[in-house]
C-alpha cells in the first residue's frame, strides 16, 4: 500500500495544473462551438465562393505555422504565461472581429488575427506544463487530461454549435462566446497559473536566449510527427470518411457512427493508456502507436473487400485501433519533445512541433483527395507512412539508449 500511495502522489496534479488544463478544456468549447461551423458560415449566411472561403482557411492556418516558430522564440525570451495570456487575448480580438465585423476585408482581418494568437499560444503550452510538474508521471498525466479535456470541449462545443447554428446572427453570438471563453482561460492564468521562477541558469539562459542547434534526434522526430499527423491524425477527418463514403458506399451515418466510436474511445481510453505510457520509454510508447495505426489501416484496407455488417464492424475495429493509439500521442510525444531539446530552447523546440502538426494537418486532408480513387490504395499509403515513422522513431529510440563510447587511451 505504502508503493501505491507513492505512486499516487508522483502522478497527483498540483493546484496551478488542474486550473490550466481545465480552462484547457473551456477554451476548448468555445473553439468546438465556432470554428467546425466557419465554413457554413461563410457559405450559406455570408454567400461567399468557394475559392474565397479556401482563402480564408489557408490563411487562418498559415498563420499559426510561422507563428509557433515566432511564439516558440517569445517563449525563450520571456516567461512562457505571458506569451500564453497575450495569445490568448489576441485570439478573443480575432473571434469578436468575427462577431462584430462586417465585409470580406474584416473577415480576412478576423481570421489572420486568430492565426496569429492560435500559433503564438501553442509552444507556450508545453514549458508550462513542464514548470507545474513536480515529476515525470503528473508531466505524462497532465499531457493526457490537456489532450481529454481538448477532445472533450471541442465535442461539446460542436454538439452545442449545432443545435445554437440557425443564422448569421446565431453564429455572430456563439464567435462572441468563443471570443469571451479565450479572455476567460487568460484570467484563468493570469489569477491561478503562477510559475517557479527560473532558477539562474534558467534566467541566463532566457536572458542571453542560447542558440537553437537542433540535434538529429529531434529532427528525426519531426519527420516522424509530420508523417504521423499528415497520414494519420488529418485523415480521420478527412480521408477515412471521403473513401468510407465513395468506395465503400457507406451512408453518411456510418461516417459519423465510426467518428463517434473513435471519440468514445479517446474519451475513455485517455487516463488508462496513460499510465501505460508513464511506465515505458516514450519513444517505444510511440512506435507502439504507429503499429497499432498501420494495424488500423490494414483492416481499413481489408473490410473494402467486405460489405454489409462484416464491414462495418471491421472499419468499427479499425477506428477503436486507431483510437486507441492515439491516447498515447500528446502524453508521449510532448513530454519526448521536452526531454530532447536543447537546454533553454524548449519554446523553440515545441513551437516548430507545433509547426509541423499544422502543416501536417492542412496538408493531410488535400493529399486524401489526391490518392483517393487513385492507383494506389489510400489505406496502404496511410499504413506504409505509419510504419516509416515508426522505424524513425525506432532510431530516435536506438540513439537513446545507445551505449556511450569508451574514452580512447591517452598516448
Amino acid at each position: 500500500m505504502r508503493v501505491d500511495r507513492t505512486e499516487g502522489a508522483a502522478r497527483r496534479l498540483s493546484a496551478p495544473a488542474w486550473w490550466f488544463v481545465a480552462g484547457y478544456g473551456v477554451s476548448a468549447v468555445g473553439t468546438g462551438l465556432c470554428y467546425p461551423f466557419l465554413a457554413i458560415y461563410l457559405s450559406q449566411f455570408r454567400g461567399l465562393s468557394a475559392g474565397a472561403i479556401a482563402l480564408l482557411l489557408l490563411i487562418l492556418a498559415g498563420a499559426a505555422v510561422p507563428m509557433s516558430v515566432a511564439g516558440g522564440w517569445l517563449v525563450d525570451r520571456h516567461s512562457p504565461r505571458v506569451v500564453a495570456i497575450a495569445a490568448l487575448l489576441v485570439q478573443t480580438a480575432g473571434w469578436l472581429l468575427v462577431a462584430l465585423g462586417s465585409g470580406y476585408a474584416a473577415e480576412l482581418a478576423a481570421v489572420l488575427v486568430i492565426g496569429v494568437g492560435t500559433g503564438t499560444f501553442l509552444p507556450a503550452v508545453v514549458p508550462i506544463i513542464t514548470a507545474l510538474s513536480a515529476t515525470a508521471e503528473a508531466k505524462v498525466r497532465t499531457m493526457s487530461l490537456r489532450y481529454l479535456l481538448l477532445n472533450l470541449g471541442l465535442g461539446a462545443g460542436a454538439g452545442l454549435g449545432g443545435v445554437l447554428l440557425g443564422s448569421a446572427a446565431s453564429y455572430r453570438w456563439m464567435c462572441a462566446a468563443n471570443g469571451v471563453s479565450c479572455a476567460v482561460y487568460a484570467l484563468i492564468i493570469l489569477l491561478r497559473v503562477p510559475l517557479p521562477r527560473p532558477d539562474g541558469d534558467a534566467a541566463e539562459d532566457r536572458a542571453r536566449l542560447v542558440r537553437f542547434r537542433p540535434g538529429l534526434n529531434y529532427v528525426l522526430l519531426l519527420v516522424a510527427q509530420l508523417l504521423l499527423v499528415t497520414f494519420g491524425l488529418a485523415q480521420v477527418e478527412s480521408g477515412v470518411p471521403l473513401i468510407v463514403r465513395t468506395e465503400m458506399s457507406g451512408s453518411t451515418t456510418l461516417v459519423g457512427g465510426l467518428y463517434a466510436v473513435a471519440t468514445a474511445v479517446v474519451l475513455i481510453g485517455q487516463l488508462p493508456v496513460s499510465r501505460w505510457v508513464e511506465r515505458v520509454h516514450k519513444t517505444r510508447a510511440l512506435i507502439t502507436m504507429g503499429l497499432m495505426w498501420a494495424v488500423a489501416w490494414l483492416l481499413g484496407y481489408t473490410a473494402g473487400a467486405l460489405t454489409g455488417g462484416p464491414q462495418v464492424a471491421l472499419l468499427a475495429v479499425m477506428m477503436v485501433t486507431f483510437a486507441l493509439g492515439e491516447c498515447a500521442y500528446s502524453p508521449a510525444f510532448y513530454t519526448l519533445v521536452e526531454r530532447i531539446a536543447p537546454k533553454g530552447a524548449l519554446g523553440r523546440s515545441s513551437g516548430a512541433a507545433w509547426a509541423v502538426f499544422q502543416v501536417g494537418n492542412t496538408i493531410g486532408p488535400p493529399i486524401a483527395v489526391f490518392l483517393v480513387g487513385g492507383s494506389v490504395p489510400l489505406w496502404l499509403v496511410l499504413a506504409a507512412a505509419a510504419v516509416a515513422a515508426a522505424v524513425l522513431i525506432l532510431i530516435v529510440d536506438r540513439r537513446m539508449h545507445a551505449a556511450p563510447r569508451p574514452a580512447l587511451p591517452a598516448r
